[in-house]
């Protein structure tokens, strides 16, 4: 078995044909999120955190060399989860406004009706592609994450080896480890200062064929100080 630590717990990555020396994975936000619109189910026009988050993944060896073989030979996903600008509360889903007959989103606990926060595509598959140096490496991209209700927020980021094989697939996923962006804000329409022209970064994966929506041009006012 191949020893990993994150910063949270020891875990281990399912055994391969090859064997490699204890190994730990190392994960940076490369591209942090900074704000967002208050966006609702069921829209045509996408409110999305912007700019897209952006994750690194990179295998080290205990003298801090990269272990690339080891990065191929497992399967890994990412999952984004909302927190409270504290990083301590998850904040994926709330209990729903009184008053209301009905709700986008609601998930029922117990007899109170809940409604999800955040949607969109939160899950992420790994990407190898290039950086502006172009250095290759193994990043996770999440351009569909939306929220619903203004606030400040963290988006935590849980790195997940999926199974490779039938004997494998009986065992629990595993998660390797997290990474928890900066605070971003997500405004009311009324407050929303506009957004930004896509950053060097999202243009260099996109022409790479990450699926990230580009804009070349920005409309952002000059008074937002995040």
């Amino acid at each position: 078995m191949h020893k990993i630590t994150d910063t949270n717990h020891a875990v281990q990555l399912k055994p391969k044909a090859s064997d490699h020396t204890d190994v730990v994975p190392s994960l940076s936000i490369v591209q942090q999120p900074r704000r967002a619109r208050v966006g609702q189910l069921g829209e045509r026009e996408k409110r999305v955190v912007d700019p897209c988050p952006i994750v690194q993944l990179r295998i080290l060896r205990a003298d801090g060399s990269e272990d690339t073989q080891a990065m191929w030979e497992h399967i890994f996903v990412m999952h984004a989860t909302l927190f409270d600008e504290a990083g301590t509360v998850e904040c994926s889903s709330a209990r729903a406004a009184a008053g209301g007959t009905s709700y986008a989103g609601v998930q029922q606990a117990g007899d109170e009706p809940y409604e999800r926060i955040v949607f969109g595509s939160l899950v992420s598959s790994a990407y190898y592609v290039r950086d502006l140096e172009e250095r290759p490496g193994c990043y996770f991209c999440f351009p569909d994450i939306n929220v619903r209700r203004p606030g400040t927020y963290r988006l935590r980021f849980s790195l997940l080896q999926l199974p490779r094989t039938e004997r494998e697939a009986v065992e629990p996923t595993t998660i390797l480890g997290h990474v928890m962006s900066d605070p971003f804000r997500v405004y009311t329409h009324k407050e929303f200062p506009g957004v930004d022209e896509s950053t060097p970064l999202t243009k260099k994966f996109a022409a790479q064929g990450v699926g990230i929506s580009i804009r070349n041009k920005g409309r952002l006012k000059s008074d937002d100080t995040n």
